[in-house]
């Protein structure tokens, strides 16, 4: 079991960088505006998708994905009390966004669509559908805060990345929602995105 866990440490290194540069663009999208996060997103793209790159951090977001689900798998999680459950739990939740939300990107790019801004806003445009999609993205950050957080406070003994990540990881998850929507900046999704919302 340490073993699986070293596996699941080692490959957080490498999906760390990727996303701490995902959402730094992110959030100074968030401050700036959608043209501006647009032309960020460039260089950003550019580096991650080299083919070599691309393929390590795909590889490195299955392992990380099943080792977290072997942990839980084994009965770990459901023994532990407090933090710990709250660590799996979020854990499972961030998984689950990663299976969907890669899924959707790679299957929209096969098909040709550009998987920018637009792709990921245009459903919080388009009728009913942002009511999935406001608590899946906001889900998804502040999982992603709260399990990280954990994990620091377990592997430092300090108690302050806990609740510091989680409260910044529902800011930036409720912030990303506003401005998809487009009631931060005046910003539309066009109607080639939303099309495949009806």
């Amino acid at each position: 079991m340490e073993s699986v866990m070293t596996l699941h440490r080692l490959t957080a290194l490498p999906l760390s960088a990727f996303l701490i540069s995902h959402l730094a663009h992110h959030l100074i999208g968030l401050i700036t505006g959608p043209e501006a996060h647009l032309a960020l997103s460039a260089p950003f793209r550019a580096f991650w998708r080299q083919p070599g790159v691309e393929a390590l951090l795909l590889a490195a977001f299955a392992v990380q994905i099943t080792t977290g689900l072997r942990l839980l798998w084994r009965g770990r999680a459901w023994r532990w009390r407090g933090l710990r459950r709250w660590q799996a739990l979020s854990g499972v939740t961030f998984a689950g966004f990663l299976c969907i939300h890669v899924g959707a990107v790679l299957a929209a790019r096969a098909m040709g669509t550009d998987t920018n801004l637009h792709f990921a806003a245009a459903g919080m445009q388009s009728g009913l559908w942002a009511l999935f999609f406001a608590p899946y993205y906001t889900a998804a950050v502040t999982a992603l805060g709260l399990h990280t957080g954990l994990a620091l406070r377990r592997r430092t003994g300090q108690h302050w990345p806990f609740p510091l990540l989680t409260a910044a990881g529902l800011a930036l998850g409720i912030g990303l929602v506003l401005l998809m929507a487009g009631l931060i900046h005046d910003y539309t999704v066009p109607q080639e995105w939303r099309a495949a919302f009806g």
